[in-house]
């Protein structure tokens, strides 16, 4: 996985249709949920979202629901009422703990940074790079043996 982007993330207004939407489309068997995950967005901020994962062959689909705390970033491009799901950013994953930190500065003089901290044993970071692609990207480094070994493949 080092320096693969392999991710698409998706936010939505409604977790469980998005993941029956999703899985229907692209033949995915189910999802690795996480109800009602709170994690950290920066110093002194934590959010409250919905995430469901799942593999397609080596694509990771994520798909994210905010439901509080500091989750501005993923309401991005959603409704202020009804039924949506819109795509939000590539992920990219580092199994290297510098490489990521050598990219993660490189992006910065890029792109704004709203939200990059520590959780669940690894770091991840979100840059804005809609004026340049129309989403955002994610950079992200987690060990082996972190809860993206339990993420399902079909």
């Amino acid at each position: 996985m080092s320096d693969n982007y392999y991710q698409y993330a998706y936010v939505t207004t409604d977790w469980k249709r998005a993941m029956e939407d999703i899985a229907r489309t692209h033949d995915i068997g189910g999802f690795m949920e996480m109800p009602d995950a709170e994690f950290d967005t920066g110093e002194g901020r934590t959010a409250v979202c919905h995430f469901a994962l799942a593999y397609k062959n080596d694509l990771q689909f994520e798909i994210i629901q905010p439901l509080s705390g500091d989750a501005d970033v993923y309401r991005w491009g959603l409704p202020d009422a009804g039924y949506a799901t819109r795509f939000h950013h590539l992920g990219r994953h580092f199994e290297d703990r510098a490489e990521f930190e050598s990219h993660l500065a490189a992006a910065r003089t890029r792109w704004e940074l709203p939200i990059a901290a520590d959780t669940q044993g690894g770091t991840y970071a979100y840059f804005d790079a809609r004026a340049d692609f129309g989403h955002f990207i994610e950079y992200f480094c987690f060990p082996k043996g972190s809860h993206l070994d339990a993420v399902p493949r079909y």
